[in-house]
Parts: C-alpha cells; structure tokens; sequence
C-alpha cells in the first residue's frame, strides 16, 4: 500500500466525521509527516485527542491495519521500546502509555498503538533537517532520494501484467550498457507498464528509482519537484537551480523515468542538460529520437498472452477462445485494444462474434499488415489503432452524463487528480459515473486515491466528445472561483493550472466574453505561486482574443497590468503601469479595483527603485479610490494597505499608517473573518510598525494574533508554520528575543 492510500486508512474515522469537508491529504504533506519533516496537522491531533475518538483510532487499527500487518506483535516491541527509553518522558506518563504491554491479544496491540500514536502527536515537534543527515562519505553513492524529494515514487504496474519478459531483460541490459534509453512505440502498446514492471523487478538493484511524469517541458518538470528544503519565496529560477544541482549529483546507482516523453529532441531544450546526468534514464516515448539509443516495443506476439489478459477481464473467455483470438488478430495485437474489447464484451452490451463483426467492419479497408507508423514528432501516419480504439468507444454508447465526464477529464494532466478534487470540480453527488468509466477501462486509477486518462484514450475522448468553454462551464467555474479566493492556499494548484493549460490548448472557445474572465482571473492565482510558464500562456492568449476584437479599455489596462508583474526590468514594467493607467483616465464603479490596483502597482515599483515621493504619490491615490468607492475590504485592498502602512512607516509616519492598519482590522473583524489569513496579514503589519517603533509589548500582542490565526488556517501545511516562527523571530533586535521564542512556544 502506498503512503498516501495508508493514511487515508488510518484516519478513516476522522474522514467521515469531516465528510462535508471533503478532505484531501496532499502527497507532499504525508511524506514530511512520515520522514518527521513537518508534524501532523494540528486539527486531526486536536481530533484524537478526544477520549471517544481516541478509541475510534484503536478500532480503526484493529480493524484495518493491523490484519495488514505481518507482526504486529513486533511492532508493539518496538513501540514499547521506544517509550521505555525515552528519557523525555516522565515515569507517570510511560505507565498510562504501555499499560496495555505486554498485549494479550490483537485489540490490546491496537489499544498500545493508538496510545503511542496520539501521543506522538501532542509532543513538541523537533524538524528533522537535512542538515543532520550524513551522506555517503565514500562518495561512490547517490545520495537517498527519499530524505530529499517529497514525491517521484513509481507506481506499480497493472496487476494484470503479463507477457514482455524478454523486453524487460533487453531494456535492463541496455541500461546497464547505454546508461540512457528511449523505450519508444506506438500509443497504448504498454510502454509506461513495461518501466513500471521494470522497476518492480530491478528495485533492489537500484539505491533510489525516481519518476517524472512529462508535462511538456523537462524545465517545469524539474521546476516542480517537491523538495524539502524548498523556500516559499524562491522563484521558479532558483527552484529549478536547486533541483537540477541535486539531480546531477545522482550517480548511476539511481534510475531516472521520464514517461511520456512525447515530442521531437529539438522541441524540449533540456534534453542536452538531462542526458547528462550521471544517473541512469529510461525514456517512454511515441518517437523515435535520432542519435539517442532507442528500444522499440512492438506488439505481444504470443497470442496466448493476450488471451491470458483477455480472461483476467471477461469472464467467459474460455467459453469464447476461438473468436477472442480472433479479435486479438482483428486489432493487430494492440494491448489497449484487447483490454477495452475484454471490459465491453465483460459487460454484456456484445456477445464476442457481433464485437468481431463490428471490429471487422472497421478494418474493412485495411490490410493485416497495415500497422501505424511513427513519424519523427511522433504522430501517426496512419489511423489504424486509433480506429479500432474509437469503434469500441463508442461501441459503448455513454450515456450523457458519461460523456460529461469524459469531456471534463480530458482536460486533467496525465499525472492525475484526486478522485474527490475532481468529483468536486465537476459537482458530482457521487463517485458512481466515474466508477462506471473505472470499470470500462477509460479513466485509470492511480495511487492515493487518484484518477486519469491513458494519453491515447484522451486524444479519443478530446476528438468525440470535443470539449469546449460551455461543455466544461461547471469545470472552469470551479477553476475560476478558485482562483478568486486569493488569500487560500491549495495543495493542488499545479494540477490546477496544468488544467488550465489544457482547457486553452485543446478546448473550443465558444464563449469568448466568458472566457476572457476565466483567464483573467486565472493570471494572478498563477502570479501568487511564480507560474512563470503558465503566466505566458494566459498572456498570450489574452492578447490574442483582444487583437480579434476591440475589447473592453479595462481589459486592456489589466492585460498591461499582466505584462508589468511579468517584466523583469522594473523601468519597463513602470512604463507599462503608467499605460495601464492612462486607460482608466475616467475613474468608476466598474474600474475603480483595477485602478487602485494599479496605483498601488506603481507604488511598489516606485519604491523598488528608491522614488519615494512618486511611491508614495500612487499608494495615497489607491488609498483613496478604495475608500471612496467602500473597496477598503478586500484581499486585494488588504495588501495594498499594508503595503502602504509599511511605506509610511519608512519615512517616519509610522503611526499614520498604523491607523489605517487598525481602521482596516475593524472592518474585517466586523465582517466575521478575523480567522483569515487576511487578519493575520494585518496583525503582523502592525506588529512589524510597533517593533520600528520600539514598542515591544505591543508589538508581541499583534505577532502572537497572527501566529495563532496562521496555526488555524495553515493547519495542513505545519512547515509554512515553522518558516513563520523563524520569520517572526529575525524581526526582533537582540533585547526582544526571548520575548519572540515566548511568541513561537
């Protein structure tokens, strides 16, 4: 079981009391949990804490995980080891916890865990660092992936995988032999199966197996790795630095799985700097890449083994072997094509003979030897496979509400979504639909309660369902008000704007006026999190729909907007600010937020270079158009007005801008949101004018308001928690020290 799936198991009781929550854990997340980088969220503690539920938790392990367990009885031990030990806790307190020890029985071993557990997470959390990690000292090794990267495990492969023995001992002796390969073949063939099976076979022969799942680009992919030494304020740049230092570290005792590399070696840049690294590479890919060592996967040629496949889906295949083998001929082998034929003729809508007729029919004009070729930028010359793929999906005959979903998960990343994101997305009561498509074989179960498409069923799904911006209305609602709530943060923003990415590239536009604001609004989510690349896509496309058309003046001056917070040379992006702003030359109810937001734009970028007085000039006059037009709350206004407290602040009219602070917490208190990240902003502006100011009480009271309204809304990401203590703690002078760790206990 991975990880993921085993926390899901062990807080199941917390799950379904929170049900209307929908809670999802991010895989980051429960690996800094597991590896003590980050504690337990404080909510799921607080949960256990409470006696019933405490003992909910011990049914819970008796039920489900230990069964699991191999012995369990070992584990208690060692559990009963570690307390006994421990030197941090009292005499008093290990008797309550080993008082179940030694167990007499299963439920007494689950009561002794549950206790241990609970109390694990109550303790004073202490980080492991990888400052305290010793690497190999010979040097002859890579370093362990698994204290470094919070994510890159390889999934298992199909349990029904079967056949390719001799092409997994090709591909390892190439490895072996090459250092770098590309496993390339036509779509659906079973080129991702057969790594994964790889992998499988040759873990023990590997000290780490990373796996990447190719977005489009080698650069964003690095880019995005979930390091554990990560900084919140590192930009995109220093990220992928970092990133790609470590990887080159990697030495050949590490396999690297790029899957899905589908493009040509001159349309992805990285290629030369990834081909470089020490550590081995396996490819997946549908080209054939010139001057690259390459392994080409062909068709299962036994029969028998795609039979064997057949039987592990429809029941009566036995019954039927004649004609299976048939229709395994019919589809020229093809390991996707045999599975879908197995799923359809499992539930009962074809008997095997009128499915061979149908798929006949389709070859008609084919000769048995026709196979589909690869061109160099890997498209197929002929349509082949993909017709007999599209002949038994529609042989299925979805019913609307199928073909929504299918329509919608079109746009997802092949790396996948969480079952309950994506349920929510689309505002499903129930899991059922996307069961049913599970079960057909069109959507793919993943690891941690994830779904996606197989790429070749996406080309299929994209081509006959033909998704456009009203088909996927609810989708890109829910995009949208995500993104609209700027002062939350989700786990899942990169699955979120790799959605994004796909609803442009490959949905209609059929709603332009519609869709301007979905990109709008989209932009300057991607902004909070430094998403540089698809920042570019968004402007990109903006500017197209308003060189086709006129466009409103106030979507011309947010799109220079855009284009300044791109800039990197802060005179430029001044010079587009002051553009921007002589659109909106006639200040009104419609426009008044944007031009506020401008002003206060051009403030910072005053600042940045050192002009105070024009600085000031603009923060004044977003100030007061927000004021004028009742914009003093929002999240917006809220970072501008703190951003304009802190400006007085410097030049020595600190208390003026702490009155606007204490105007603005008003109105927010009295808007019930004193629990949001946008109070805790304010607080901590305040705290930081009274610590200028020298006034240490006060300044403690406001830090302290924030800190416990971050620990609140923050609960699920504890290491942001801990980056905000440190924080705190730099920004007093050496008298008030003990005062900012008082803060920080």
């Amino acid at each position: 079981m991975n990880q993921l799936d085993f926390v899901y198991l062990l807080f199941a009781d917390y799950i379904t009391s929170h049900i209307e929550e929908d809670i999802d854990f991010d895989n980051g997340l429960v690996c800094r949990w597991l590896n003590g980088i980050a504690r337990v969220s404080p909510r799921i503690t607080s949960y256990y804490m409470d006696n019933k539920n405490k003992q909910n938790l011990a049914d819970n392990l008796y039920q489900q995980i230990i069964p699991m367990m191999y012995d369990s009885n070992m584990a208690c031990q060692k559990i009963y080891d570690l307390i006994l030990y421990d030197n941090d806790i009292s005499e008093k307190q290990k008797k309550k916890l080993i008082e179940c020890y030694p167990c007499e029985n299963t439920y007494d071993e689950a009561e002794l865990i549950a206790e241990a557990l609970c109390f694990g997470m109550t303790r004073t959390f202490i980080k492991k660092t990888t400052e305290n990690k010793k690497l190999l000292s010979s040097g002859n090794f890579s370093p362990m992936i698994s204290d470094f990267i919070m994510e890159g495990d390889v999934s298992k492969p199909c349990r029904y995988f079967c056949g390719r023995e001799k092409e997994i001992e090709q591909l390892h002796e190439l490895l072996l032999k090459e250092r770098k390969v590309f496993l390339h073949g036509i779509a659906g063939i079973g080129k991702s199966e057969l790594v994964k099976a790889y992998a499988k076979k040759y873990k023990k022969g590997y000290l780490n197996i990373l796996y990447i799942a190719y977005s489009g680009s080698l650069k964003q992919d690095i880019t995005d790795l979930d390091f554990v030494d990560d900084l919140q304020e590192d930009n995109e740049e220093e990220r992928f630095r970092k990133h790609n230092r470590f990887l080159r570290s990697l030495k050949e005792d590490t396999l690297l799985i790029i899957d899905n590399f589908n493009v040509t070696a001159e349309r992805d840049t990285l290629l030369p700097i990834v081909m470089k690294y020490r550590c081995r590479v396996v490819f997946t890919t549908r080209s054939r890449l010139d001057n690259y060592v390459c392994m080409q996967l062909e068709e299962i040629t036994e029969k028998e083994t795609l039979f064997q496949l057949m039987s592990c889906y429809y029941s009566y295949a036995e019954e039927y072997s004649p004609i299976l083998l048939q229709i395994i001929e019919t589809v020229h082998s093809h390991t996707l094509a045999v599975e879908l034929a197995a799923r359809l003729l499992e539930k009962g809508i074809l008997e095997p003979s009128e499915l061979l007729t149908k798929l006949k029919e389709e070859k008609a004009a084919l000769n048995t030897s026709d196979k589909i070729g690869i061109t160099k930028d890997g498209k197929a010359i002929k349509n082949t496979y993909y017709g007999h793929i599209h002949i038994l999906f529609s042989l299925y005959q979805l019913s609307e509400q199928e073909q929504n979903v299918m329509c919608n998960i079109a746009m997802i990343p092949f790396t996948g979504i969480s079952t309950r994101l994506f349920a929510r997305w689309l505002k499903l009561s129930d899991l059922n639909i996307v069961n049913d498509l599970i079960e057909m074989g069109f959507i793919v179960p993943k690891p941690g309660q994830a779904i996606a498409l197989h790429p070749m069923i996406q080309e299929i799904a994209v081509a006959d369902t033909k998704p456009s911006i009203k088909k996927c209305q609810t989708l890109c609602q829910s995009l949208q008000q995500t993104c609209l709530l700027h002062g939350k943060d989700f786990s899942y923003y990169k699955t979120l704007f790799q959605t994004v990415e796909n609803i442009i590239l490959l949905a209609e536009k059929d709603d332009m006026a519609y869709y301007l604001r979905f990109l709008e609004d989209v932009f300057p989510y991607m902004e909070k999190y430094h998403y540089k690349i698809g920042m570019k896509i968004v402007l990109y496309e903006i500017n197209q729909i308003l060189e086709k058309s006129s466009g409103e003046t106030k979507d011309k001056a947010l799109y220079l907007d855009y284009c300044a917070a791109c800039e990197k040379k802060v005179e430029k992006a001044i010079k587009l600010e002051k553009q921007a702003l002589s659109l909106l030359a006639e200040i009104n109810v419609d426009n008044a937020h944007l031009a506020a937001n401008i002003h206060a734009n051009l403030g910072a970028l005053y600042r940045e270079v050192g002009q105070i007085k024009y600085a000031k000039q603009h923060m004044e006059a977003g100030f007061t158009i927000l004021e004028q037009y009742n914009l003093t709350y929002s999240n917006d206004s809220i970072a501008q007005i703190c951003n304009y407290a802190i400006l007085l602040t410097e030049i020595g009219e600190a208390e003026k801008g702490l009155t606007a602070l204490r105007k603005l917490a008003r109105i927010v208190k009295n808007c019930n949101t004193e629990f949001s990240s946008d109070y805790a902003a304010i607080q901590e502006a305040m705290a930081n004018i009274c610590l200028v100011q020298g006034n240490i009480p006060e300044a403690t009271s406001h830090f302290k308001k924030a800190v416990q309204i971050y620990e609140i809304v923050w609960e699920t990401e504890p290491e942001l928690i801990e980056s905000k203590y440190q924080e705190i703690q730099q920004l007093y002078p050496q008298a008030g020290i003990a005062m900012a760790k008082s803060i920080t206990k």
